[in-house]
């Protein structure tokens, strides 16, 4: 469980989050939505342990994230930011066996890579192009690799930053099929826009204003066409 206590996020000299107090269980599949530039990519990068917080806490299953070293994060956390580039000439294939990076040091957990990294293969279907270059594949073939690599991780926590982003419309579904089969043992925090697929697919969601304040809780409780026209200004009559 990620539990959160009276956080504040700043961005220089702006608050973007005030003093928010929240908790991710596990068996939950949360949403952060918002419009531009209220956090949320921020907020994420934070939980995930990559930005330093000046106030609050924020702890998993007890402990303070900030005192977890990196290869303990990565066998708690999962996470996939907004942007990569392919830097490596590798194959798909390994580029995707890095995720398991984290467990390298626990031979009964090695004994099951070539499994857990095909079973990630097959669930972002990329068995056809398995054996070819990063290099060579196209920008929406490049982001199913990077979700594929966060799966073979297998981490008890998934964060990702926009995961639908270059993805075609079946690809979202499946992706969101797939992430929602895996909530029973983990705990997933998506950043998106689609709202559509949160309403689908999420349990949760957190949704940040533009004047730091937030409301989170269940997807039918939050998502109602009055805080979508109030806080996202979608207008009611296109909902």
């Amino acid at each position: 469980m990620i539990s959160v206590k009276k956080l504040t996020l700043k961005n220089q000299e702006r608050t973007l989050i005030s003093n928010l107090s929240i908790d991710f269980n596990q068996g939950e599949f949360w949403a952060i939505i918002g419009k531009n530039g209220t956090g949320k990519t921020t907020l994420l990068n934070t939980l995930a342990g990559f930005i330093a917080y000046q106030q609050g806490c924020i702890t998993i299953d007890n402990q303070e994230i900030s005192t977890l070293g990196s290869l303990s994060k990565a066998q708690q956390i999962a996470f996939l930011p907004q942007l990569l580039e392919a830097s490596l000439d590798c194959t798909v294939k390994q580029s995707i066996a890095y995720g398991r990076y984290p467990w390298h040091k626990n031979s009964d957990i090695k004994q099951q890579d070539s499994r857990i990294i095909q079973r990630a293969i097959q669930q972002m279907q990329l068995e056809s192009i398995q054996d070819k270059s990063i290099q060579q594949i196209s920008g929406g073939e490049l982001r199913k690799v990077e979700i594929a690599t966060v799966l073979a991780q297998d981490s008890k926590i998934l964060m990702l930053d926009e995961p639908l982003n270059h993805l075609d419309i079946s690809m979202r579904y499946r992706l969101m099929d797939q992430l929602n089969k895996l909530i029973k043992n983990k705990t997933i925090i998506i950043v998106t826009h689609d709202i559509q697929y949160v309403q689908q697919y999420c349990t949760h969601v957190l949704m940040l204003q533009d004047n730091t304040e937030t409301i989170f809780g269940n997807v039918s409780e939050i998502m109602t066409n009055k805080n979508l026209n109030k806080y996202l200004e979608i207008p009611l009559k296109k909902l």
